[in-house]
């Protein structure tokens, strides 16, 4: 992949917003990200495709106590022909169970992008592994 510097800032900015939807635990703007036929692939769970079931997925990690995600980028780019591009980086998230422990993971993330007709950024595919032991 090589890209124009402008369509890596666009990507870039698509990721920050939507990782603010995440922090302000807004269902609806989190799973607006996603592309009509994106796909989640989460550790330990069968994949998840299309916008509702993502959502679904997405409103039960919010109604976790405490819960808390971060992501950070460390790689991103945008394909020649400007229709697909990548995110690549690091998370950390953490969540208190139903006995009051605090749940930490941190690992590793890529996620594929299209762009769309109207120019805005969708994820086509959302992937991550830890880097804890099981």
């Amino acid at each position: 992949m090589r890209s124009s510097s402008n369509a890596v800032r666009v990507l870039r900015a698509a990721d920050a917003a939507w990782l603010k939807a995440y922090r302000s635990k807004d269902v609806d703007k989190a799973a607006a990200f996603y592309d009509d036929r994106g796909s989640m692939l989460v550790p330990n769970s069968p994949i998840l495709t299309g916008k509702k079931t993502i959502a679904k997925f997405i409103a039960k990690s919010f109604g976790l106590r405490d819960y808390k995600i971060k992501w950070h980028p460390r790689k991103i780019d945008v394909a020649r022909s400007g229709d697909l591009g990548y995110t690549s980086g690091v998370y950390e998230m953490s969540f208190r169970d139903a006995s009051g422990k605090t749940v930490s993971d941190r690992g590793k993330y890529l996620m594929l992008w299209k762009k769309q007709a109207d120019g805005a950024w969708k994820v086509l595919f959302d992937t991550s592994n830890s880097d804890l032991p099981r």
